[in-house]
C-alpha cells in the first residue's frame, strides 16, 4: 500500500468538533447543551458524512479506536460508539460483562451514518487470570490442581462466552487479543482459545478478524492468514520499526501491521511510549519499507482522548490528518 489520498474532510472534522478543555482535564458537567453540527447545519452536516463514508473507501491509513463498554447508561460521550471520532476506521469495544442496550444500538447505526466498522475485543488475559484464580481457589482448599482437559475446557468455554457477544449485539467482527506464550500448558489453553476463534469464523465468515499482540507465540501461524490486520502492541516502545521482525517473528504475515498506541489517561496522565501523532509522522517514513508493510494505527485506550485540549480526541484526529496528508517531497 503505497498510494494515499489527501482527504480533506480530516481537517474538517476538526473544525467541527472544536471544544475548549484544559491540557488534560476530567469529565465536568455542563450546565448547557451547545448545538451539534447536525442540529446547526443538518445539509452541511450530512454532505460531510457522505465524504466520510466515500474516504473510507479510498486506500488509505487506518486508525482503529479501542473503547471499554460498559453495562449501565452512558453518563459520557466517552462512553458512545457513535461519539468517537468520525474518521476512525473501527471502533473496538471492550466488554467486561454486558454492553448497554442504548450503546449497543449504536453499532448498526455508526455504520449506517459514518461507514465505521466495529468490532468486539476478545481477550486470552482475561480468562488466564480467571484460570489462576480457579486454580488458587483449588489450592487454598487442598484440591488438586486442574488437569489438562478441564484447562482446555475453561479456555474454550470462556473464549466461546466473549466471542457470542459479537453476534449477540450485531458487532462486525472480532479482535483476538493474545500476548501469551506456546510452552507447556499455554500451549494447551492457546489451542483451545484459538480453536473456538476458528470455529466462529467457519460459522460466520463475513465477519471481520484482527489479531492483536504475539503473533509470532500462534502456534498455527496459517491461520494468521485469515485475519484482516495484525495489531502490534508498542507499549512503551519508541522504536517502532523493530517491533514488527521482533513480534511477528519469520512466518506470521507482514503485510498488515497496525502499530497499537495509548493516549494519556486520568490514572497515567504523562504519555507512554510513542503518541499517536509521533507514530503517525512515522508511518510515512516506513511507507516504503520492504521489511513489513504498515496498515495504521491502533489507540488502545480512545475514549481517554475525549478530554483534552482544544477539541475532543485531539490526539487521535490529528493523527489521523497526518496518516492522510503525504509528507512534501523537497525537489
Amino acid at each position: 500500500m503505497k498510494i494515499f489520498k489527501n482527504i480533506s474532510i480530516i481537517a474538517s472534522a476538526a473544525a467541527l468538533f472544536l471544544c475548549g478543555c484544559s491540557d488534560w482535564t476530567k469529565p465536568e458537567n455542563l450546565n448547557f447543551h451547545p448545538l451539534t453540527p447536525e442540529q446547526q447545519d443538518p445539509v452541511a452536516y450530512a454532505e460531510y458524512l457522505e465524504g466520510v463514508k466515500a474516504y473510507k473507501q479510498t486506500e488509505h491509513y487506518v486508525m482503529i479506536a479501542t473503547m471499554k463498554g460498559t453495562p449501565n447508561y452512558p453518563s459520557s460521550q466517552s462512553q458512545h460508539i457513535m461519539a468517537m471520532p468520525d474518521s476512525a476506521d473501527y471502533v473496538c469495544v471492550k466488554i467486561e460483562d454486558k454492553l448497554h442496550e442504548v450503546i449497543a444500538a449504536e453499532i448498526p447505526a455508526v455504520l449506517e451514518r459514518k461507514g465505521t466498522k466495529t468490532l468486539v475485543y476478545v481477550d486470552y488475559a482475561v480468562i488466564s487470570e480467571a484460570w489462576t484464580t480457579l486454580e488458587d481457589k483449588r489450592a487454598d482448599n487442598g484440591e488438586a490442581p486442574g488437569t489438562d482437559e478441564e484447562l482446555a475446557a475453561f479456555f474454550k468455554e470462556q473464549a466461546e462466552a466473549q466471542i457470542a457477544r459479537c453476534n449477540e449485539y450485531g458487532f462486525g467482527g472480532i479482535m483476538v487479543s493474545f500476548q501469551g506464550t506456546k510452552t507447556g500448558s499455554a500451549a494447551i489453553s492457546q489451542a483451545a482459545y484459538i480453536d473456538a476463534v476458528k470455529a466462529f469464523h467457519e460459522a460466520n465468515p463475513e465477519k471481520e478478524l484482527v489479531f492483536r499482540g504475539a503473533a509470532r507465540n500462534i502456534i498455527d501461524q496459517e491461520f494468521l492468514k485469515e485475519f484482516k490486520y495484525i495489531v502490534i502492541v508498542a507499549g512503551e516502545e519508541r522504536k517502532l520499526s523493530l517491533l514488527p521482525g521482533r513480534i511477528l517473528g519469520s512466518t506470521a504475515p507482514k503485510d498488515r501491521v497496525v502499530m497499537e498506541l495509548t493516549v494519556p489517561s486520568a490514572d497515567i496522565p504523562e504519555q507512554v511510549g510513542m503518541s499517536p501523532i509521533e507514530a503517525a509522522n512515522w508511518t510515512w517514513t516506513e511507507a516504503e519499507s520492504t521489511s513489513f508493510t504498515l496498515r495504521g494505527l491502533c489507540v488502545e485506550n480512545a475514549h481517554d482522548d475525549y478530554f483534552c485540549k482544544d477539541m475532543a480526541f485531539k490526539n487521535i484526529r490529528t493523527a489521523i490528518a497526518i496518516l492522510n496528508t503525504p509528507p512534501t517531497v523537497e525537489e
